[in-house]
């Protein structure tokens, strides 16, 4: 016998933790995905102790690059803040991603020393909320995928990537 209350689709606050979906493992989901349809090598730690999400192989020079993913919280307003959880970062790379916007930046670890305890990658909207466009010292770092087909967006973000990296050929 079913009733109204049990075909009802709970909200996300009544869904058990355990059957809440991990964003930031859709997130580097995601980021593997393309990274393996655009024909890349890829590892990823069993255990997180460094920070590193993901390593890549640059198939050009066969150099193994450490990645972080982090992803803009589901629900949150403020998509372009990161909090830095590193003095020194020890990875090679920062993908910062925003699966809802298909949107996000490659920042190489060096750009990320700086004193202060958050990163805002894009500029304020006119609700005051850090989702606008990326700010002029990360520009060269981001990739926009929207606009581009499906079946194209891996190709994309790993050009994105190689423009970054610059000893990776295409």
């Amino acid at each position: 016998m079913n009733s109204d209350a049990e075909s009802t689709p709970r909200s996300d606050n009544r869904v058990p933790p355990a059957m809440r979906p991990n964003t930031a493992k859709s997130a580097e989901l995601q980021i593997i995905i393309w990274f393996l349809e655009a024909g890349w090598e890829l590892f990823t730690p069993v255990a997180d102790l460094y920070g590193t999400d993901i390593v890549v192989r640059d198939p050009a020079t066969r150099k193994l690059l450490a990645v972080q993913v982090k992803h803009k919280q589901p629900g949150a307003l403020n998509e372009g803040e990161l909090l830095k959880t590193w003095d020194d970062p020890s990875f090679d790379y920062l993908i910062f991603f925003v699966p809802a916007r298909l949107r996000g930046l490659v920042v190489p670890s060096q750009k990320l020393k700086k004193a202060g305890k958050m990163f805002i990658f894009y500029s304020k909207d006119q609700d005051g909320y850090a989702r606008g466009s990326v700010r002029p010292m990360f520009r060269d770092y981001a990739f926009e995928l929207a606009t581009v087909p499906p079946e194209q967006r891996a190709a994309a973000f790993v050009e994105c990537f190689c423009r970054i990296h610059s000893e990776c050929k295409a």
